[in-house]
């Protein structure tokens, strides 16, 4: 016949290495679980960025665009970064560069937003123009945020595209 009192002490040392083992994993599930949290609510925070990144600096494009549509060249200016604005001097002479180089901007007759990146404080966005003779360009606007959080935009470059309108 077994000894119980030497049984005892086995029992529970095989007990306690079970419940060792079993704080290790839910330790371990635990770390894991904090981890994936943590990683779901970055992508999250940064996605959310992104997307008030798109809407704030694709409405500073929009509000340009108005303004040239009004002939409102002190507002369409404004939203240029002060080195565009050290380049031209003042309002007038960027709508004069504007008007006379950059038609499909001045006042485009279509304008379809089809690309952006960004990597926080600077955002690209491909825009599509189409003007009033109906050719279409690929308009690259860089659009600059700011000390204060909004957007400028720093520089629009336009080339007309391979493909022809039907």
């Amino acid at each position: 016949m077994p000894n119980q009192t030497n049984d005892v002490p086995r029992r529970k040392q095989a007990l306690d290495k079970e419940n060792s083992l079993r704080q290790r994993i839910w330790k371990l599930w635990l770390v894991i679980f904090a981890g994936v949290l943590t990683a779901a609510f970055t992508t999250s925070l940064a996605q959310a960025d992104e997307t008030a990144d798109r809407q704030q600096s694709r409405a500073v494009i929009e509000a340009q665009l108005e303004a040239f549509k009004q002939g409102d060249a002190p507002k369409a200016f404004s939203y240029a970064t002060p080195n565009i604005q050290t380049i031209f001097g003042d309002a007038d002479t960027f709508m004069k560069m504007v008007r006379d180089g950059y038609d499909m901007v001045y006042r485009p007759a279509s304008v379809r937003f089809v690309k952006f990146e960004t990597d926080g404080m600077n955002a690209l966005h491909a825009v599509q123009m189409i003007d009033h003779q109906k050719t279409l360009w690929n308009v690259y606007y860089l659009v600059e945020k700011r000390p204060d959080g909004t957007w400028k935009i720093s520089s629009c470059e336009a080339e007309k595209a391979e493909t022809d309108l039907i």
